[in-house]
């Protein structure tokens, strides 16, 4: 297993200890999710994206995969976040031989494919660090690899970097059937989320909803966005509470802060 090091926010990754509101609060969002999306033939393709780092998306998009497993669903995670990739860590895999190393023809999918990390949850780790993370995946062999999951999978999320810092997020969406969005409280602004939503909605991206973490536990579990200077209707937000600080650049390894 890989050792995690200075990664506070391993803790916040759903298990048999986490407490009863959070995972019940996982559940209530895999609902309103579900009801989002139409069917459609093959497994649905779910992008789980932020403004800017320190948000959450990760820890997030690793819960999310994990709750649709625990209803029976065969469900695969993909760390498309390839130049600060964080899901291996989180789940005690190694990163070598991941999607950057299928995607240039180095490894076949199936064998890289790192299965039952969770009941039902198989995973895709980043892979070797690319020098053009975003042009690998607006390659057709990324299309094609989503294509071949869709028929294995009922539902793929993929880790995708920070919308406002890097294109690959926006370039992930085509092929997806709907993005979610991780907001932070008291962290993330406005003016960032603002620009999320309209690159977004340039990509013609369908937004699921927007999660909000890190919130006051008093606060109500369930919030509902109407803010937004373009006119967006953010479909729902969903809190739940955990205390969590970093200070890095993007791209750089994570650091926690140290306590005085």
């Amino acid at each position: 297993m890989a050792k995690v090091k200075n990664d506070h926010e391993i803790n916040f990754v759903l298990t048999d200890q986490t407490d009863f509101n959070t995972i019940e609060t996982y559940k209530s969002i895999r609902t309103n999710i579900m009801f989002s999306m139409p069917k459609s033939e093959g497994g649905k393709v779910i992008v789980v994206t932020s403004s800017s780092p320190n948000e959450g998306k990760t820890t997030t998009s690793i819960n999310l995969a994990i709750t649709f497993a625990q209803m029976g669903a065969r469900v695969i995670l993909i760390d498309a976040d390839l130049r600060k990739a964080r899901v291996h860590k989180y789940l005690g895999l190694e990163r070598t031989d991941g999607l950057s190393n299928v995607l240039c023809g180095f490894s076949e999918l199936e064998k890289t494919i790192k299965h039952n990390v969770r009941e039902n949850l198989d995973c895709l780790t980043a892979g070797a660090i690319p020098p053009n993370p975003a042009e690998l995946l607006e390659t057709e062999e990324f299309a094609a690899l989503l294509a071949t999951l869709r028929k294995s999978y009922d539902y793929i999320f993929i880790d995708t970097p920070p919308v406002t810092v890097v294109t690959d997020a926006l370039i992930v969406t085509k092929y997806s059937t709907g993005a979610i969005v991780i907001v932070r409280e008291n962290y993330t602004t406005y003016d960032l989320l603002d620009e999320t939503m309209e690159n977004l909605k340039i990509a013609d991206a369908k937004i699921l909803g927007v999660v909000m973490v890190d919130c006051n536990e008093r606060a109500a579990r369930y919030s509902y966005y109407k803010r937004g200077k373009h006119g967006y209707k953010y479909k729902y937000g969903y809190r739940y509470s955990y205390k969590y600080g970093y200070n890095y650049r993007y791209g750089d390894e994570v650091e926690e802060k140290k306590k005085k």
